[in-house]
């Protein structure tokens, strides 16, 4: 939690129990990665998303070579602009966001670990607001969702980083809500310009700490003055 800043609670849909379906959702709902890929992934297409070059995501060029470990790790890169946000609270089927003019999406997989990351360019800087704002809304809409015996809570918390940010975090708790469970998702996501970044991970998380959220913010701040880079972005 940030100190200082302004807590906003808000709810976020999840399915499952434990980490496995943590990352199920992560990746279901989330990425969906799987169409094109770097040699370690499902085959590299050499395409570029209009407006975004080659490598320009952070964990890009690593996605782009063979992977250490074969049937255990994947990176896979894609730049279908339909995907859906790489935390997505209510686990929508298709985005709800509009007006993308250009998007990449870098996914990691590895046993009981998820990360990704996602930057979207927008037709104007008034959307990017809207699809921030409609994240939020969308996990205000889902705050405490119980599910096989379990509690799934979420909530973002302000940060730091570009024009506007925010850090989510998915946690799943006992039949009470009390006690956490193993398996969660923490995320920043930044708004520079008409872009926004999406940085998470998911893993076997148990009591939150904002050590959790050091990599995905470092990551938000250095791409929220990377983007700026783009012509016409900010």
């Amino acid at each position: 939690m940030t100190t200082g800043m302004t807590r906003t609670t808000i709810r976020l849909a999840a399915a499952g129990t434990v980490a496995g379906t943590v990352l199920a959702t992560a990746l279901a709902g989330g990425t969906a990665l799987a169409e094109t890929g770097g040699p370690g992934g499902t085959g590299e297409t050499g395409r570029t998303a209009a407006g975004i070059p080659k490598n320009f995501l952070l964990h890009e060029p690593r996605a782009r070579k063979p992977v250490r470990y074969p049937g255990e790790e994947t990176w896979t890169i894609s730049d279908r602009l339909g995907a859906n946000l790489g935390i997505n609270p209510c686990g929508l089927r298709r985005p709800a966001d509009r007006d993308r003019v250009a998007m990449r999406s870098v996914d990691y997989q590895a046993p009981e670990h998820h990360s990704g990351e996602q930057l979207v360019i927008y037709r104007s800087t008034a959307a990017a607001r809207r699809a921030l704002a409609g994240l939020l809304g969308q996990v205000e809409r889902c705050a405490r969702v119980k599910s096989e015996g379990t509690v799934t809570k979420t909530w973002a918390d302000p940060v730091r980083a570009g024009d506007r940010a925010v850090r989510i975090t998915l946690q799943g708790y006992d039949a009470k809500g009390v006690r956490p469970a193993v398996g969660g998702q923490r995320a920043v996501v930044v708004r520079e310009g008409r872009a926004v970044a999406v940085y998470v991970l998911a893993g076997e998380y148990g009591k939150v700490r904002g050590s959790d959220f050091t990599r995905q913010l470092k990551d938000a701040r250095k791409m929220a003055a990377k983007v700026c880079s783009l012509r016409g972005v900010c």
